[in-house]
């Protein structure tokens, strides 16, 4: 595919779990795709630069819910640490890990595959 890159994209991805298929997730740009209502709330990750904070090359990942009015709410932001190869682990601190390996990512979509 054109444009197709297993590097770490850069901005806010929200989850568009409607789209997801044989373990894997998909992700659209948050600012620019059209999401579907939904009950169940959207994790989003914010890569580099649309993290404010972050360097290039870091990444964060917060996962938002629908609050009691329905409005999203935050929950706890976790580190991606680089693993190589486009692997990365989520670090806890409790120690715990979630390891994603990207799939694919391009302009308009990123797809993940977490291990």
């Amino acid at each position: 595919m054109h444009g197709m890159t297993m590097a770490l994209p850069s901005g806010s991805w929200t989850h568009s779990f409607e789209e997801d298929a044989d373990g894997i997730e998909v992700y659209r740009p948050t600012a620019t795709f059209a999401f579907p209502p939904s009950r169940k709330g959207r994790k989003v990750l914010e890569f580099g630069a649309g993290t404010g904070s972050m360097e290039g090359g870091e990444a964060t990942s917060t996962s938002m819910a629908p609050s009691p009015d329905d409005r999203p709410r935050a929950g706890p932001v976790t580190r991606l640490v680089p693993l190589g190869m486009g692997r990365y682990a989520f670090g806890d601190a409790s120690g715990a890990q979630d390891v994603i390996d990207i799939v694919e990512a391009t302009p308009d979509v990123l797809r993940l595959a977490r291990r």
